[in-house]
């Protein structure tokens, strides 16, 4: 605006006309159409990619609203029978599995189809069998022996990467044998095994209901090396029957005896010098056959020799 364009006394200033080129028009015509199918197209990146969220939830949610089912994708015989127990593992890729024999050896067999596996014996056997398993975590287990020992055994899986390939090498550890029961020299009949923050915890069946508890406690120290403490000491089962399963909580500070009447013991084993019987409970009348922990140590799934399985 002109301050002086309409005076009081005089004639009005005529403005000057606005002058616009075709090129500048037509360029800001183009502008125009790029911006409004850049911001179309956005709007449909937008949806695509809700939708296809979409499309995932529902197939990850779909296997929910399906039955159970079950199909065999290979079969291997080794020839030798499994050890009682948890004798079974496989690597998190599902392409190794491994087996724990009566015989007393490792074999490893491929799922895939890749090749054979080594087949590895158990060290220091001299003659005994592996007469029960127990699974103390991942790759974890305890094997007992007919002579009244166990046998700490740890199952690694290596990966490498060949040729854009995923490549697994199974590899093991066997700890040393610890002795149970040096004098009688008793079978291990049932496992039960934890591997706790202050070190390992085992208990063995070696009699109908004779329990040996073995603990392993290492105590850090502030100055020098941290100190090995071992104990074991036999348990008398308090329960009306025989013992027919055995199972320990992932703390090691509770122990779960299973009967052959369908009565549930718990022990506390907190105090590892002195086990304390806490509660029992009766589930049924059948023989208690498993004992397995659901949810961390929530729940406690317990089956008998009838099919019947509950909750504790």
């Amino acid at each position: 605006m002109n301050a002086n364009a309409v005076p009081a006394d005089g004639p009005s200033v005529t403005a000057r006309p606005l002058v616009v080129s075709r090129a500048r028009t037509a360029r800001r015509i183009r502008l125009d159409r790029w911006a409004s199918r850049l911001v179309v197209l956005g709007g449909i990146v937008i949806i695509a990619s809700i939708l296809a969220i979409l499309v995932v939830i529902v197939g990850e949610v779909w296997p929910l609203f399906r039955p159970p089912w079950a199909e065999r994708l290979t079969q291997e015989t080794s020839g030798a029978a499994l050890a009682p127990g948890e004798a079974l593992g496989v690597d998190e890729y599902r392409e190794i599995a491994y087996t724990i024999t009566g015989a007393g050896t490792l074999q490893f067999t491929s799922l895939r189809g890749t090749g054979p596996q080594p087949t590895i014996a158990v060290p220091a056997l001299n003659g005994a069998r592996i007469t029960a398993v127990a699974h103390s975590g991942t790759g974890r287990h305890v094997l007992g022996t007919s002579d009244g020992r166990i046998v700490p055994l740890e199952v690694r899986f290596k990966v490498d990467f060949k040729d854009g390939r995923r490549v697994l090498s199974p590899e093991h550890e066997f700890g040393t044998p610890v002795v149970l029961d040096p004098e009688k020299k008793r079978p291990v009949i049932g496992l039960a095994a934890a591997v706790t923050a202050s070190g390992p915890v085992v208990v063995a069946e070696v009699g109908p209901t004779d329990l040996i508890v073995n603990a392993i406690v290492e105590k850090k120290a502030l100055i020098g090396e941290s100190r090995r403490e071992e104990s074991t000491q036999p348990l008398a089962a308090e329960t009306d029957s025989a013992v027919t399963a055995l199972r320990l909580d992932a703390r090691g500070e509770n122990l779960f005896v299973g009967s052959a009447r369908g009565q549930l013991v718990r022990y506390d084993l907190r105090d590892k010098a002195g086990p304390r019987r806490a509660e029992a409970v009766i589930t049924g009348n059948a023989p208690i056959t498993l004992l397995q922990f659901l949810n961390g140590d929530r729940t406690l799934v317990v089956g008998d020799q009838a099919g019947a399985v509950g909750g504790a």
